[in-house]
């Protein structure tokens, strides 16, 4: 339905039609339509990104999810629920990062709230940028998003581990 209609013109009742489902079932299991875009959200997984080996093919992944998702998301993102889309690329980049950083040898250096720090530094930093190009270009690709993160790459992360280390030796000198 969000590919015919803007998410704040779709009613439960319609909904419920098109489904058919009786309108109490719908308020048995959710409020509103938003808890059942939570609902997709917190379910949802983009195809194959359990297998990506950096940031790059990260991206491309969820760049992929979208082009496959887009009436829905773009739905999602000019809706009240935009949010709910957030979370959800700011949890998968969080939980690939922690992946990315347990991977590297020179992680094992650093304590887990460092890590923490980096993984949700970058894991916001990637999600934002990712939902603004989704939300402000008009014409998309994937050449466009990675473009995004040019000035990036994965050696950044194990550097900063490094400039932490260097730091913290340089302190207690």
């Amino acid at each position: 339905m969000m590919s015919e209609l803007p998410l704040e013109e779709i009613s439960v009742a319609a909904l419920t039609r098109r489904c058919k489902v009786h309108r109490q079932t719908f308020y048995y299991h959710f409020n509103d339509i938003y808890d059942l875009l939570a609902l997709v959200f917190l379910n949802e997984k983009i195809p194959h990104i359990d297998e990506v080996r950096n940031s790059e093919e990260m991206v491309t992944a969820i760049y992929n999810y979208y082009m496959s998702n887009q009436a829905f998301i773009d739905g999602t993102l000019n809706s009240a629920g935009k949010d709910l889309f957030e979370e959800f690329v700011y949890n998968t980049c969080y939980r690939l990062f922690t992946k990315f950083i347990n991977n590297l040898v020179e992680s094992k250096r650093i304590n887990i709230n460092d890590k923490k720090n980096i993984v949700r530094f970058r894991a916001f930093a990637y999600s934002n940028s990712i939902v603004y190009y989704l939300s402000t270009h008009k014409s998309k690709s994937l050449e466009g998003m990675l473009m995004c993160f040019s000035f990036e790459n994965d050696e950044n992360m194990r550097k900063e581990i490094m400039d932490l280390l260097d730091y913290r030796w340089r302190n207690k000198a």
